[in-house]
C-alpha cells in the first residue's frame, strides 16, 4: 500500500512544511548515497565488452548514458529495463527501513518538489512511490553525469593523462617520458584498487627507480635521493648493515677469545 496517512497538527501548516522540508532534503540525500553505495557493493555482470566496470553502479551508469539497450541480447529481456527493476528494488529496501515521521517528511518534501497540489488537508499523507520516483531520478542525474571515459574502452589513452606520479620516483619516470606508459601497463591494477594492487604497483616502480638510478650517469637521481631522504637512510644503513657488520666483527672476536 503506498498511500498512508497520519495525523498531525496543521495550524501553522507553512512554517511546518518548511521545517519537514529542510529534514527531508538531508534525508534524501542519504537515500540517494545509500542507494548508490548498494550498488557499488554489488558485483557488476560483465555485459559490456571491453568496459572496466567494477561494480553493479558502473554498469548502470554506463547503459544509461550508451543506451537504451533493449534488444534481448541476453536471454532475459531488455537490459536497461532490468536494471531499472533492479534498482526499484534497492530503493523500495531503503524506504522500507525509514521511520514513519521520515516518511512523511519525504513524502511532503518531494510532493513540493514535484510542483504537485499542497495544502492543510494533505499533509498527512506518505507516498512511497513520490519518494521512490524521486531518489530514482536523482540516482539517474547522478549516473549521468559520471565521466565514464574513465572505464571506457579508450581509458588506457585517458588515464595516464588525467592522474600522475609524484615523488621521486614518478619524476624520474616523467624525466624519462616513461610514466605514461608505465600508468598504462598498470591501468588495470590502478583502477581495481586495494593494498595488493597498491603493493604491487609500488614494488614495479620502485624496481624501475632503482634501474634508472644505476643508469644514470650523472649521478643526479641518487645525489636527490640521499638529499630527500639522508635521515631515513642513514638509519636503515645502520640497522641492516653496520650493526650487524659491527655484531659480527665482536662475535668473531670473542670465538678467537674463548678458542
Amino acid at each position: 500500500m503506498n498511500h498512508e496517512t497520519i495525523q498531525v497538527p496543521t495550524g501553522d501548516y507553512d512554517r511546518f512544511v518548511q521545517a519537514a522540508c529542510a529534514a527531508a532534503a538531508t534525508e534524501m540525500e542519504k537515500l540517494v548515497q545509500a542507494t548508490i553505495s548498494t550498488l557499488r557493493g554489488m558485483d557488476a555482470n560483465g555485459m559490456f565488452g571491453d568496459v572496466a566496470v567494477r561494480h553493479l553502479w558502473d554498469e548502470y551508469c554506463w547503459q544509461l548514458q550508451e543506451g537504451p539497450y533493449d534488444n534481448d541480447d541476453f536471454g532475459f529481456g531488455s537490459t536497461s529495463d532490468n536494471f531499472e527493476e533492479m534498482l526499484d528494488g534497492v530503493i523500495a529496501a531503503a524506504i522500507d527501513a525509514l521511520p514513519q515521521h521520515t516518511l512523511l517528511f519525504l513524502s511532503i518534501y518531494t510532493r513540493n518538489d514535484l510542483d504537485a497540489e499542497s495544502d492543510s488537508d494533505s499533509i498527512g499523507g506518505i507516498s512511497r512511490d513520490d519518494i521512490a520516483s524521486a531518489v530514482l531520478e536523482r540516482v539517474s542525474r547522478a549516473a549521468a553525469r559520471r565521466n565514464l571515459d574513465f572505464i571506457g574502452p579508450y581509458r588506457g589513452d585517458v588515464i595516464p593523462m588525467e592522474i600522475s606520479l609524484g615523488g621521486l620516483a614518478g619524476e624520474a619516470l616523467s624525466e624519462v617520458r616513461e610514466q605514461s606508459d608505465f600508468l598504462a601497463e598498470h591501468l588495470d591494477q590502478i583502477l581495481e584498487g586495494g593494498a595488493s594492487n597498491i603493493s604491487d604497483i609500488s614494488h614495479a616502480l620502485l624496481e624501475r627507480y632503482v634501474e634508472l638510478i644505476h643508469e644514470d650517469g650523472s649521478g643526479a637521481l641518487l645525489t636527490e635521493l640521499f638529499e630527500r631522504f639522508e635521515s631515513d637512510i642513514r638509519a636503515l644503513v645502520l640497522e641492516h648493515d653496520i650493526c650487524p657488520a659491527v655484531e659480527d666483527a665482536i662475535g668473531q672476536l670473542e670465538k678467537m677469545l674463548e678458542g
